[in-house]
């Protein structure tokens, strides 16, 4: 207890520091992993406290990271297409897997099996590394070209049929469900096919559209048609913020490039005025703990989802 604020200041600085590096990346990862910015500034918050109460040395500095960011990416994007595209259906099974992924870790470190990864081959790693690099690479081409599948009208009109197949599914599944799918009710059920507005046909197409374009598969299914519909104005933001990330190192390393790129682009853009998309709005407050993952989350249902899905 005694040394735990003999370094006060140097604990301090450093905190600081970590902080404005982490902001803007756990911003970028939040957004990538398809969870949302606020996803990744409190998991950048909160993963920086626990590593600091529970770590096992005085001198580690924890924030997001794009391996991770990478891995959660590819977990989020299946179980989300598995829910039919709706965050909000996944987010129980999306939380319990990564609880369950932390207690692993947790297991992996009282058992001592970490020091057995000195024998990983440095080439195993390698290729692991670049793997997530390219993975990272071509998922964000579509936003940093500025191409939306949501928003391309003609691409979305191509899964408005697939959208009223769907839509009626869902409305099978519920009154099989309710145990009203019986012959002498067969008219209930026409009845709420009948009902169907165009708006939801349009949701759910935009739904699938994007879905369809998920994941590194789906970013290159749909990048032909991206070059066609590029957006120059959120390209050049782009492009000016890798400048300004990898050209501001070789004036100074005193402030962090990222921190620069963030402040300055995002300055111009809000300063002027452009039509950029800006990313969602991020909560005020305190978070509010999801209790889906205990209340909402099926084992059984997760597992006939992901076979359909896989089917």
């Amino acid at each position: 207890m005694k040394n735990l604020f003999s370094n006060i200041k140097g604990d301090a600085f450093g905190g600081i520091t970590a902080g404005i590096v982490a902001l803007p990346l756990a911003l970028a990862f939040g957004v990538s992993s398809g969870l949302g910015p606020e996803a990744g500034l409190y998991g950048a918050i909160f993963i920086s406290f626990f590593a600091a109460l529970f770590g096992g040395t005085s001198t580690q500095i924890s924030g997001p990271t794009a391996p991770m960011t990478a891995v959660s990416m590819v977990v989020i994007a299946g179980i989300v297409a598995a829910n039919d595209g709706s965050v909000e259906k996944a987010l129980p099974a999306i939380l319990t897997v990564f609880m369950l992924a932390g207690l692993m870790q947790v297991g992996l470190g009282l058992l001592g099996l970490g020091k057995y990864i000195r024998y990983i081959p440095y080439p195993v790693v390698s290729g692991f590394m670049t793997a997530i690099g390219v993975i990272i690479l071509l998922t964000q081409i579509l936003p940093s070209i500025g191409y939306y599948p949501k928003e391309d009208v003609e691409f979305v009109e191509q899964f408005k049929p697939l959208a009223e197949e769907v839509i009626l599914e869902n409305i099978l599944k519920e009154e099989a469900g309710e145990g009203i799918l019986v012959l002498e009710n067969f008219k209930e059920t026409i009845s709420q096919a009948a009902k169907i507005t165009p708006e939801q046909i349009l949701n759910e197409s935009q739904t699938l559209a994007a879905k369809e374009a998920s994941g590194t598969v789906g970013a290159l299914k749909v990048l032909p048609r991206a070059l066609q519909n590029i957006n120059w104005l959120e390209l050049a933001l782009a492009l000016a913020t890798i400048f300004i990330i990898y050209g501001f190192k070789r004036i100074t390393k005193a402030v962090p490039s990222t921190l620069v790129a963030l402040v300055v682009v995002s300055g111009i853009a809000y300063g002027f005025n452009l039509g950029y998309r800006p990313i969602s709005e991020i909560p005020g407050g305190i978070p509010i703990p999801h209790l889906e993952m205990f209340t909402g989350f099926s084992l059984v249902k997760l597992r006939h989802t992901y076979s359909q899905h896989l089917l």
